[in-house]
């Protein structure tokens, strides 16, 4: 499944909805809405100790992907659903540093 967003709408000061074209999932292309919120962070003068943290959740139907093997009939008494709750947690942290030289340490 490949998930590349369209449109990127704000709810709230630390949820935004994010809508996508889904284009990996069986061959068909239809948009799917993910719900992100900011979990919160903290800077650290910019460095790789920085961290800010999202977390995503939405559903798709397995059956508009053309994807219905398993999915219940009437007669069967086992199946798997066709609705499919995604969730998302990412962690992204800041650079590495960089330490400049000073021109005294290049010459010696």
């Amino acid at each position: 499944m490949t998930f590349k967003s369209t449109k990127v709408e704000t709810i709230d000061a630390n949820k935004v909805r994010i809508t996508a074209a889904t284009s990996a999932l069986h061959g068909i292309t239809k948009p799917v809405v993910l719900e992100a919120t900011f979990n919160g962070g903290y800077a650290v003068i910019r460095g790789p100790a920085s961290r800010i943290g999202f977390s995503a959740h939405g559903t798709l139907n397995r059956s508009e992907f053309g994807i219905a093997y398993g999915i219940p009939e009437r007669v069967r008494r086992w199946a798997s659903a066709d609705r499919v709750e995604m969730r998302h947690r990412a962690e992204f942290t800041g650079p590495p540093l960089v330490v400049k030289r000073s021109k005294l340490q290049r010459l010696s």
